[in-house]
């Protein structure tokens, strides 16, 4: 099965034919906020979090299921022939994708490294070499970028109209199926001179309806600077009658855009679909293009922000920056007897990073809950940063310990900003067992590395809302407006050493046993499905 080899001891990788791993996914992401995820066929999903999808939400079923994608065609004019050809840069046409087990699969290789992704395809029917490459830039744009690059692999000139088509689903998660129809009413399209931007006057989502005050943005540009020939904003007027994204009749009638910048649609699916103007290519000769996918306060925020990478000359210093940031970030090494272990464990490090930006959720195989950490990965993550980054690594400790109620459990929704705990809106009440002991563990490492004793006498506040005795209670005296950290009868902050906040965390769950004497099991997410394992777990 394994037919990936690594180039180099940094967890660069090569692979061929990766599209017949139906599953198949990479991480696209910045700390700007982007989070994405591209398939070799550039399917995936791009968002800010749960409320901010600017690409259709998938899981791991719709990878195969879903037509929508980042998609790239290519109408080739033939001048002896009436009709012309249709490609598409990554596999995604009808044509291409009923070839795969017909002795016409195409030959593609993946490149990929730390959070960047290159794909290569070989139409040798059309006598086109495509290669995109795709990262999020670490300079702080929320931008997703990709460039294309055709390439003329025949002997004779080819006659190419490129369009670039990338569905825009503009809006929460929740709307897949609750009000999907009346939210793209809601959706107000702009063009410019070189994207489609899209700003839907509401939201509907779990927060109540509200006014959006997000654009989402697909732009695009050819390599040199030049700006497109039109659009086809409309995802409906895109595919045409009986068409549909993996056969659109707007790229294979090769019609004419119909809708140019300064145009505003209203209340329609929208996709951002850039129609390049026409070019001939010689033999060995490419052409390069650059599409941008981002979010932004406003059309001009997200527009200058494209304007640092709208050239293929921008585009690859960029990807040289993004290459550079990582390899100072992630500075563990391995070496073995085994150079492809040494690699494998390499990705490893990366894996803290990915949790502290994805969260808990947003790639196809972590679809639950709505994004966020708990409580168990801000103290794991701090492990791998006591090793890659420990001068920040004591103000990270001492902000989490904010989140542990004087109860001894701890707060199970946090913020976005260090050291943020949120009051549980949903009123569930959970106790797990084992969390006191991340802050244990975590804390006792950080002072046998650094001999740092002093901090255990540092004061912090506890964590305070309405649940009490350990979950079995209520307090209904407190009011969200009194804010989330314990005070004192007088109404001042509570603060404690953070060697009482350890002692109460385990004392408590100390004498909180079950009927055989064992600390009760309480909640965990891999016993849920146990019967009693709430009432009578024990552990």
């Amino acid at each position: 099965m394994k037919k990936y080899q690594y180039l180099d001891r940094r967890g660069t990788f090569q692979m061929e034919s990766p599209e017949q791993f139906s599953y198949l996914y990479f991480p696209i992401a910045n700390e700007a906020g982007v989070l994405a995820s591209v398939t070799p066929t550039l399917g995936g999903d791009s968002k800010l979090g749960q409320n901010a999808f600017l690409l259709e939400p998938v899981s791991a079923e719709n990878l195969h299921n879903n037509r929508s994608s980042r998609n790239f065609w290519v109408y080739e004019k033939k001048p002896d022939k009436e009709e012309g050809a249709v490609w598409s840069a990554t596999g995604v046409s009808a044509v291409q994708i009923a070839g795969l087990f017909g002795g016409k699969q195409e030959r593609t290789v993946l490149t990929a490294g730390m959070l960047w992704h290159q794909i290569k395809r070989i139409g040798e029917e059309i006598g086109l070499a495509a290669e995109i490459t795709s990262f999020a830039p670490v300079s702080g744009e929320r931008l997703e970028l990709m460039k294309v690059v055709l390439t003329n692999q025949s002997n004779q000139e080819r006659h190419l109209t490129p369009t670039a088509a990338i569905p825009m689903y503009g809006r929460s998660a929740d709307n897949i199926r609750d009000h999907r129809h009346v939210t793209s009413l809601l959706h107000r399209a702009y063009l410019t001179r070189n994207g489609v931007f899209l700003k839907p006057t509401l939201t509907f989502d779990e927060r109540g309806h509200q006014k959006n005050e997000l654009v989402y943005g697909v732009l695009g540009i050819e390599g040199d600077g030049s700006m497109p020939d039109g659009f086809f904003p409309v995802t409906e007027e895109f595919i045409g009658d009986g068409g549909n994204l993996e056969w659109p009749k707007s790229v294979v009638c090769n019609e004419e855009p119909e809708h140019q910048a300064g145009e505003e649609i209203d209340g329609y699916e929208t996709i951002g679909a850039i129609r390049f103007r026409e070019l001939v290519l010689a033999p060995g000769q490419s052409a390069a293009y650059v599409i941008g996918m981002g979010y932004g306060v406003s059309i001009e925020e997200l527009t200058e922000s494209f304007t640092r990478f709208d050239s293929a000359e921008k585009f690859d210093r960029a990807l040289e920056e993004n290459r550079k940031y990582w390899k100072e970030r992630l500075n563990i090494f391995y070496e073995t007897s085994d150079t492809e272990l040494d690699n494998w464990i390499f990705w490893v490090n990366v894996q803290p990073m990915l949790r502290r930006l994805y969260g808990c959720s947003f790639l196809p195989h972590h679809d639950y809950g709505r994004g966020g950490r708990g409580w168990r990965d801000l103290w794991q993550d701090c492990l791998a940063l006591l090793m890659m980054e420990p001068e920040g690594v004591r103000t990270q400790l001492y902000n989490n310990f904010g989140g542990v109620r004087f109860d001894g459990s701890n707060a199970t929704i946090i913020g976005t900003e260090p050291g943020e705990f949120l009051a549980d809106r949903n009123q569930i009440t959970r106790v797990w067992m084992d969390h006191g002991v991340w802050p244990f563990l975590t804390t006792e490492l950080y002072v046998n590395q650094s001999g740092d004793l002093e901090f255990l006498l540092e004061r912090a506040p506890y964590f305070k809302d309405a649940q009490a005795a350990r979950g079995e209670k209520r307090d209904g005296i407190w009011k969200e407006r009194q804010g989330c950290q314990l005070r004192t009868a007088a109404g001042e902050v509570y603060q404690g050493t953070i060697l009482e906040h350890l002692l109460v965390q385990h004392l408590t769950a100390f004498f909180d046993v079950g009927e055989h004497n064992h600390i009760r099991l309480r909640g965990a997410d891999w016993n849920d499905a146990l019967d009693m394992a709430k009432e009578r777990g024990e552990s």
